[in-house]
């Protein structure tokens, strides 16, 4: 308990401390209350790191704190200043009260998902707890990679020093902070989405709270289809739905499976930045055209929303490199809607002051972004194509809703009638057409659905100007981003290492979790505001509509998440460390032991293997640097480089020989100070319990896992 009342504390600091700020940029209370906990976050982390590009200043508990009263102070001075808050005006009132159980219900659902199965086990867990294990008890920036001992982390690791200064602020043990976090970044992005929903329909809170449901909790058709057929089954296969693109040779994340299978990866950890970028670029859209001379205006405090906007934009970037391109074309276009009257000179300034903005979020995380360097294979043309039907089990829900929403009304007049239907032949014939032509079947839904909501853009810029208006066209523009993203997987990928057959994986994996908020989000909004609009028979066929496609998209969570709950073993924890004591109490006693008594960045020496099996398990669980983690992931962070083979074998070669003299050599040169013999050690290597005999290992820690002192270490 102790544990979560620190980590509350610390989270709901963070958002106190940006909440002045956010309200002054916002202009309402609303939002600022809704994004205030991710953003003060983003703020305190990049102070932080960037004090840390001094000399002989390590990223320790203290700094976040001072970070924390700096960004408070400033906060508090700026609304003070602006003149905006009126005498008497209360700091905290029920619309902070609402945001807080919109962030909170949310974060308590994923938490309590998480206390069903605390272990972190599986898939590709054991890298992200050990990243986030190196940055949360260590101070070097960059972080020191704990699969490769005396190396930096060449990955792009923002999220996983967001999500570990939360646990430095709180002081909550890894163990426990590991699970907190993947609930917290969970109530973030609900809070996230249910801003950008209000924000797009004048502050509904039917599309507003169904925007949230949406994005975090809605499961897909396939889902739903698997729901059905082992309803509230214990053993439910929640891993299925994920892999449908392609008969499983892609993967098809999704929200919620994201949150629940929680790997606390950088997709995850980015996704509500990533969602808050979109609504503060909104909120430059919503705002008059820039203007390069404004004669009433600072300089300085033109630019501030801007740059506001830049550093949250950077930190979505920041902690996944693959929400560039959406964010990038998001900001410039979205700004470039905004120039009224639409001539190419207004176009190309307030197109100017997006990209001016995306270029200031890439410069302020320039220094972070040349502290690693990934291998880039470029782009490809795909040979493979998703089928309809595979297509529509991942995103059948909302092209569902959206058609419904954006069918256009009957004219009354009959020539207006026969235009309108020959106008939807067209556009289903034409979208019919290229998909067959391209050999690619997606495209039918895609280009049919493309078409309403351009028609709607089209004849919202028609219209006087008006919230609405304005509104509708920028719902419009992320949705048609939306069906971009999602039409560009047919075509391009990214190349990578994992061969033909799974050429798309990736690029699909990243891409359609970026297109889902966005698609998820604008089907919402557009719904509401068609039955709020419609007569009242189409109104109530909407709603009705609506809510069974809720019902279904629903199926998949609830399943999911009563299977976990029937799993579950004993008391609800959130605390990982008893599931590991049980499963291998060896392992759990050595790690105990290194967290207690090896002094800082104490090089290991474990066996190291395959990846997504226990191979860097005592690294992963302590984060100290071991010589070699999981030899296929550094390989690719690493662009192949033939030190990781190298590493490889001299551990092996380690556990193999018998001669002490050459086992002696081989720890020296890699700067070990602590030997691993567990059960893995052995299985990996039938000889391995023979180095029990070399009188420089002494064991501090024996039974089924020993770890052994090297005497004389360096």
């Amino acid at each position: 308990m102790r544990d979560i009342l620190a980590w509350v504390l610390a989270v709901e600091a963070l958002g106190l401390a940006a909440l002045p700020l956010l309200r002054l940029f916002f202009d309402n209370r609303r939002d600022a209350a809704l994004l205030s906990r991710p953003v003060g976050l983003a703020l305190v982390v990049y102070l932080s790191w960037a004090a840390t590009l001094l000399p002989r200043v390590p990223y320790e508990r203290r700094l976040l704190l001072i970070s924390l009263a700096a960004v408070g102070l400033v906060s508090w001075w700026l609304s003070r200043r602006s003149g905006r808050r009126a005498r008497g005006e209360r700091f905290w009132s029920p619309v902070e009260t609402k945001a807080a159980a919109v962030f909170w219900g949310a974060t308590l659902l994923f938490a309590v998902i998480r206390a069903a199965a605390p272990e972190i086990l599986g898939a590709e867990k054991f890298m992200d707890l050990a990243f986030f294990n190196s940055i949360a008890r260590h101070g070097a920036m960059p972080p020191l990679d704990p699969w490769m001992a005396g190396r930096t982390i060449n990955y792009y690791y923002w999220g996983y020093l967001l999500a570990a200064s939360l646990a430095k602020l709180a002081s909550v043990t890894p163990f426990v902070s590991y699970n907190l976090a993947v609930a917290t970044f969970a109530g973030y992005s609900f809070a996230a989405a249910v801003s950008l929903g209000a924000r797009l329909s004048e502050g509904s809170r039917v599309a507003a709270v169904g925007s949230g449901f949406a994005v975090v909790l809605a499961g897909n058709v396939q889902g739903a289809l698997d729901a059905l057929r082992a309803p509230l089954d214990r053993g439910f296969d929640y891993w299925h739905a994920s892999r449908v693109i392609t008969k499983g040779d892609t993967i098809n994340e999704f929200p919620f499976f994201t949150f629940f299978h929680a790997d606390l990866h950088p997709h995850l950890l980015a996704f509500p930045f990533y969602l808050a970028a979109f609504v503060f670029i909104h909120r430059l859209f919503e705002q008059e055209p820039f203007r390069l001379r404004e004669p009433k205006t600072p300089p300085v405090r033109a630019i501030l929303p801007f740059l506001f906007t830049a550093l949250v934009a950077g930190t979505a970037v920041a902690a996944n490199t693959w929400n560039l391109p959406s964010i990038a074309i998001g900001l410039i276009g979205a700004m470039a809607l905004r120039a009224r009257p639409p001539r190419p000179m207004n176009l190309a300034r307030c197109a100017l002051a997006g990209a001016a903005t995306m270029l200031g979020a890439l410069f302020l995380f320039r220094p972070y972004t040349r502290t690693y360097s990934l291998p880039y294979n470029g782009l490809g043309w795909t040979t493979q194509k998703s089928g309809l039907f595979e297509f529509l089990g991942v995103w059948g829900f909302f092209f569902v809703v959206a058609i419904a929403a954006l069918w256009p009304a009957r004219p009354p007049e009959e020539f207006a009638r026969r235009r309108a239907d020959l106008l939807l032949a067209a556009a289903g014939g034409g979208a019919l057409l290229v998909s067959m032509a391209t050999g690619r079947p997606a495209l039918l839904p895609l280009l049919f659905l493309g078409v309403l909501v351009f028609a709607r853009a089209v004849a919202a810029l028609r219209a006087p100007g008006s919230v609405e208006t304005s509104d509708t066209v920028f719902a419009a523009f992320l949705m048609l981003l939306a069906l971009a993203i999602i039409a560009g997987c047919e075509f391009i990928y990214f190349k990578d290492s994992y061969g033909d057959q799974l050429q798309r994986m990736n690029t699909i994996f990243k891409f359609y979790l970026q297109a889902w908020p966005l698609f998820a989000v604008t089907s919402v909004v557009f719904v509401e505001r068609a039955w709020r609009g419609s007569a009242p028979r189409r109104s109530r066929i909407l709603r009705y509509a609506t809510a069974a496609v809720a019902a279904a998209a629903l199926l998949y969570p609830a399943n999911a998440a009563g299977s976990r709950l029937r799993q579950r073993e004993g008391a609800f924890s959130l605390d990982a460390l008893p599931p590991l004591a049980r499963r291998a109490p060896g392992d759990a006693a050595a790690v105990v032991w290194l967290e207690a008594h090896a002094p800082a960045r104490s090089v290991i020496l474990e066996a190291t293997g395959d990846p997504y099996r226990d191979f860097a398990r005592i690294s992963s669980h302590t984060g100290l640097p071991t010589v070699l983690g999981w030899a296929n992931h550094e390989g690719l962070w690493r662009g192949n480089d033939p030190e990781v083979n190298v590493r490889a074998q001299l551990v092996r070669g380690f556990y193999s020989t018998a001669d002490e003299e050459s086992a002696l050599e081989i720890v020296r040169k890699l700067g070990v100070r602590y030997v691993i013999l567990g059960d893995l050690e052995r299985a990996s290597h039938p000889n391995a319990s023979h180095i029990s005999s070399f009188l420089f290992l002494k064991p501090v820690v024996s039974g089924q896992t020993i770890v052994y002192e090297v005497t004389g270490a360096p």
